[in-house]
């Protein structure tokens, strides 16, 4: 079925705001402009608990033959239920719910890549909060089971789950992929996020100390990362606590070697979000790709029910 977009224009409306300008303060990365609901619940013929979070998007030019779209938005339940996907031609929609979802069964929060030398899209995700899985496919619709990736057991917390994969090569371990994750430290109250990393996207090496921690003001909790490389440079995104599992955006500087530029890392917001509909004070699994000069960030956002929202910031199409 076709997905309705809601329009900026009711979105302003509902949030009596000027502007649709997603406040932040004024740090390296660019202001985003709110665009509207990009997948509601209520509009889906499968929606098992109601709720959306943890978008990823694929493009299936050259890829996949006969493709549905040329992209496709993943998305899933919190609870540990099914993967979904809806497609369309463009970033901004409308998307059209694939009509034999699930495409899988089990997992929550997925994240998909292609990898190019494998010739299959990966799609990473949790069937328990203990580790994150990996499935495979050729067309973005039939997975199959494939290993697990990384486990809670591997670096001492409660859970290893909410990952991004991303291509990026580390000199020092002579690797071409990173995982970022959460991972939840019980004699310490923290969430954070950590590092694996991977020579082939298959076997991955668990680094043993977070690769950023929460600071104050964050209620013991970063999680939900994403890697934007921005200018030059690479930017650790995530959420804080500071509403229910969820809240702000934030993000620190890394260097080369991925590790938090300065003591600590300095932190900067990139949206608080309005506590009016559609966000309704909280963001969460944020993820972001570009399309000439539009840089796109899709979220999850808002609570009863949990829905997937996005935004664009308009960039120089030579960066």
């Amino acid at each position: 079925m076709n997905l309705p977009k809601q329009s900026l224009a009711s979105i302003v409306a509902a949030l009596t705001l000027a502007s649709a300008v997603l406040a932040g303060d004024e740090g390296p990365l660019p202001e985003f402009e709110l665009q509207g609901v990009a997948v509601h619940p209520k509009d889906l013929e499968y929606t098992p608990t109601g709720d959306l979070i943890h978008p990823t998007i694929v493009k299936t030019e050259g890829r996949v033959k006969d493709a549905l779209g040329k992209f496709y938005l993943y998305y899933a339940p919190h609870k540990h239920v099914a993967i979904s996907m809806a497609y369309s031609n463009s970033m901004e929609g409308p998307w059209t719910e694939y009509p034999k979802n699930p495409v899988v069964q089990g997992p929550s929060a997925p994240d998909i890549r292609w990898i190019p030398e494998q010739g299959k899209y990966f799609m990473w995700g949790h069937r328990k909060n203990s580790q994150t899985e990996l499935w495979t496919s050729e067309d973005g619709i039939r997975f199959e089971h494939h290993s697990v990736s990384v486990t809670a057991s591997g670096i001492g917390t409660r859970n290893a789950t909410y990952s991004r994969t991303y291509e990026y090569r580390l000199k020092k371990y002579g690797s071409k992929y990173v995982m970022v994750y959460s991972g939840f430290l019980e004699d310490r109250g923290i969430r954070c996020v950590w590092l694996a990393h991977s020579k082939d996207a298959v076997k991955w090496t668990q680094l043993k100390t977070p690769l950023v921690e929460p600071v104050e003001g964050e209620n013991n909790d970063c999680y939900g990362p994403s890697l934007l490389q921005w200018e030059g440079k690479n930017f650790l995104v995530y959420q804080d606590h500071t509403t229910w599992r969820g809240g702000n955006l934030k993000y620190v500087e890394l260097d080369e070697n991925l590790n938090a530029v300065g003591a600590g890392g300095k932190r900067h917001v990139l949206i608080d979000p309005p506590a009016g509909p559609p966000l309704n004070d909280r963001l969460r699994g944020t993820e972001f790709y570009r399309e000439g000069d539009t840089l796109y960030l899709f979220s999850s956002a808002s609570r009863s029910p949990r829905l997937l929202v996005y935004a664009t910031a308009k960039i120089d199409a030579d960066r």
